[in-house]
């Protein structure tokens, strides 16, 4: 008993003495987590990059012949720029919707009868899985029994044929994606809105501000960190878009809705060119990253991030 009460004695003055090693006790679990399960794979991913990937007559390093190949192959810049359209529907989509929904629960307040109801029905299909979502929107979609076709005829207008017309089918998996995504971004935004102040509201209403002064001069820069952390989000999403691709049109018609990440899986896993894949991998993490910093140049939030 005398023991541990000295052992604990020693451990407790060196963990005084040394304050820092505390932190980094608390640290250590996460760390080995984020080590294992991001980290090691990113770094793995950008060392098969470098190697004509062969596990039965072994690996040949290649150097960069991998990333000079990809932008030699026109199937990829094909990809590359279905990438870049892709995410320029989406991301302005997604945030704008998720934008108007908060201003308009905020602006209805919390004595507007249903506000709950309406948030909850467009906070749920963020609640579902990419399958249903393509499920769902590939059946909307249908060009013979389609809810969308038939509210097309109901207006007298031609309907096109979303999912088989090229000029079509990538704006409507944008549209899918935006429905989608656009509601866990109106959470956000509204915890933001929550945040700023309503005597700054009072008093401008005082002034005589309209809502587009308000609007542009209260709540835009003070939802700032809310839309830093909703833009970063929605660039990773529209970049990595896999899975609704795949399931409503598999890249085509022909390959006007290859993005990327559907490039990567074919060359990995049916073409078995992995060392290709990974190169096409690590360019597509260098975008993202780049565009996040672009992000957060263009939004000024330098010392919020600080």
């Amino acid at each position: 008993m005398e023991q541990d009460w000295t052992v604990k004695s020693k451990l407790t003055r060196f963990l005084y003495r040394h304050r820092g090693i505390e932190g980094i006790v608390y640290v250590l679990p996460f760390a080995a987590l984020w080590g294992v399960f991001l980290a090691w794979p990113v770094g793995y991913g950008i060392y098969l990059s470098l190697f004509e990937w062969n596990p039965i007559k072994g690996s040949r390093f290649v150097g960069l012949e991998n990333y000079v190949a990809l932008f030699r192959d026109v199937r990829f810049l094909n990809a590359l720029a279905n990438t870049f359209k892709f995410a320029a529907m989406a991301v302005p989509l997604i945030l704008g919707l998720g934008l108007l929904f908060a201003l308009m629960l905020w602006s209805w307040g919390r004595t507007c009868r249903g506000a709950g109801f309406v948030q909850a029905v467009l906070f749920f299909p963020y609640l579902l899985t990419v399958s249903t979502v393509a499920i769902t929107w590939k059946w909307m979609f249908d060009p013979d029994f389609g809810l969308v076709t038939h509210a097309f005829k109901a207006l007298k207008v031609p309907a096109p044929v979303f999912l088989t017309e090229p000029a079509w089918a990538l704006p409507a998996i944008a549209f899918a994606t935006a429905w989608w995504l656009s509601g866990y971004r109106m959470v956000v935004f509204q915890a933001g809105l929550g945040d700023i102040p309503q005597e700054l509201f009072e008093v401008a209403s005082i002034d005589g501000a309209r809502f587009r002064h308000k609007f542009l001069h209260i709540i835009l820069p003070l939802l700032k960190p809310a839309l830093l952390f909703s833009l970063v989000l929605t660039i990773i999403s529209a970049f990595r878009t896999f899975g609704q691709v795949l399931m409503m049109t598999e890249g085509g018609p022909g390959r006007s809705t290859e993005v990327l990440a559907l490039y990567l899986y074919w060359t990995a896993f049916e073409y078995f060119k992995i060392g290709k894949a990974a190169a096409s991998g690590v360019v597509l993490l260098a975008l993202t990253l780049i565009l996040t910093l672009i992000g957060v140049k263009l939004l000024g939030l330098k010392s919020e991030l600080q």
